[in-house]
């Protein structure tokens, strides 16, 4: 036990103490700053992810706020107190996006008739800046959030969550070879003595750069059984 956080967390909360912390400084985490949706990196970290869940921690958690976060791409689940995590802004995001999924990817365009392009840099105007194929000319294209111009070209992929846990692993795949709710059968097992595993689909089309492979194993049919 950490007997400094139980004498500044918990100790100092109880009825007769409550004058306590006016000698005590304020730990971070007791005022909430992040809710569902938000987008955050770990402090000291780059790789940008979305708040699931908020919640007050209390089994040894001397009251503070636990936050889980999903990781963009991989899908995976990390549980840290808040003051561990950054809140990201659209600038950070923009940018962000920029260093890690476009230098040398291949792009299309939002437009009526697509045009493609090899993304080069981020502009000082934070715009995605493109070496346009058949021209070779360079074009720059907003991303800013619910206006983005481009998008990533990216084999058709879908998220798979195995019953062994909660992270979520992507797979090529073809369009209309599954849906949500489709259960898996896995030949190459997440358990770690071997087997079989059974995964069901929670999200198709998902453009992830996380799918490098095909899914090794084959779609469970199923039918409901006779309630009589």
């Amino acid at each position: 036990m950490n007997w400094d956080e139980f004498w500044n967390d918990d100790f100092c909360n109880l009825p007769r103490w409550n004058n306590c912390n006016n000698n005590t400084k304020k730990k971070k985490g007791n005022k909430m700053n992040l809710e569902n949706g938000d987008r955050v990196r770990l402090a000291g970290g780059k790789r940008p992810m979305t708040v699931s869940h908020a919640y007050r921690a209390h089994n040894g958690g001397a009251g503070r706020y636990r936050v889980t976060a999903q990781y963009e791409g991989s899908g995976a689940q990390i549980t840290r107190y808040d003051h561990e995590f950054v809140r990201l802004d659209d600038d950070y995001e923009t940018e962000s996006k920029g260093i890690d999924k476009m230098k040398g990817k291949l792009f299309q365009t939002k437009e009526e008739t697509p045009r493609f392009g090899i993304g080069l840099a981020v502009n000082s105007q934070n715009e995605y800046v493109l070496e346009m194929k058949v021209t070779g000319a360079l074009e720059a294209f907003t991303m800013k959030k619910d206006s983005e111009q481009l998008e990533v070209v990216m084999p058709y992929s879908f998220a798979v969550k195995y019953s062994t846990g909660p992270q979520l692993y992507q797979f090529r795949g073809s369009e209309g070879s599954v849906t949500v709710g489709d259960l898996l059968l896995s030949l190459n097992s997440q358990h770690a003595k071997g087997g079989i595993t059974i995964g069901q689909v929670v999200e198709i089309n998902t453009k992830s750069d996380k799918a490098t492979k095909s899914f090794d194993g084959m779609k469970i049919v199923t039918e409901p059984l006779d309630g009589e």
